[in-house]
């Protein structure tokens, strides 16, 4: 296997983002790549060491991976509160482009998890040139999303200064045109446009293979993700997994990878078998 060391590349744009490559696929082999679309605000923070390590894990089965930062987040340019979802789609078309044609690939699929699965669907559909789609605890509600993590902001403000806490002055800084989110400005179009995110309420537009992965304690995917993975003609599986994206310090996630490795090593035989 020719390996080649993770590089740090700069994706050309509306904004350069910043990028890490794990190009290393082996030349006989069909070059497969995907590109890791990160979840939200404080989970992207907490799922960080997770997806690096997924990624050296796929590299090593000759699956070339990529990371990026959107706009406004990690080390990328811009303004985190200035930023939108519909830019962030625009960032993995972008994103895509550069890793198909910088790593000669045959095949490129989309890997998201939570909203960056959401957002991932999004670009599949937007015309971004993928072949497949991993989908990790995809967010299938942008508003009951929000709603939830507000809930969780106001129960931690709650406990953090119970004295001092008053709910009625949590919620109206909750409604302001730019408000808090667990340290990250929420502006009104971003929250417009989360709001806006039901994938459950339209067909998908995207018809490759697709994995949607319910990572849960339960034994079956819960019946939200068995609909969006007979909506897209893909398949819904139950990984038994802590939440790593609400996890601070966790960086264990082999049931998911060993999931997801398994399912492209099926679809790696389907495309060797087809030609």
């Amino acid at each position: 296997m020719v390996q080649a060391p993770e590089a740090v590349a700069v994706i050309p744009g509306a904004v350069s983002l910043h990028a890490v490559m794990h190009a290393c696929t082996e030349a006989q082999h069909p070059r497969w790549g995907l590109l890791f679309c990160d979840p939200f605000a404080e989970e992207k923070k907490c799922a960080h060491r997770v997806l690096v390590e997924a990624a050296r894990t796929f590299c090593a089965a000759d699956i070339a991976c990529g990371r990026f930062d959107y706009r406004g987040t990690g080390d990328s340019p811009g303004d985190f509160g200035e930023a939108t979802p519909e830019q962030w789609v625009e960032d993995i078309l972008a994103a895509a482009d550069y890793m198909r044609r910088e790593l000669h690939l045959s095949a490129l699929g989309l890997l998201g998890l939570r909203l960056g699965a959401a957002l991932a669907l999004q670009a599949a559909a937007a015309g971004g040139n993928v072949d497949f789609l991993v989908l990790w605890e995809p967010v299938i509600s942008g508003k009951q999303y929000l709603t939830q993590n507000l809930r969780r902001s106001l129960i931690k403000a709650m406990l953090t200064d119970e004295e001092r806490f008053d709910a009625g002055s949590v919620r109206r800084a909750q409604e302001q045109d730019v408000f808090d989110f667990d340290g990250y400005p929420i502006s009104t179009e971003m929250r417009r446009q989360i709001e806006s995110l039901d994938l459950l309420g339209a067909e998908p537009d995207f018809s490759g293979p697709s994995l949607v992965v319910n990572i849960t304690v339960k034994e079956q995917p819960g019946e939200a993700y068995r609909e969006l993975a007979e909506a897209l003609g893909g398949r819904a599986v139950a990984v038994r997994q802590e939440p790593f994206w609400a996890r601070i310090g966790l960086i264990e996630a082999g049931p998911t990878v060993e999931a997801t490795e398994i399912w492209l090593a099926e679809q790696q035989a389907r495309w060797t078998k087809d030609g």
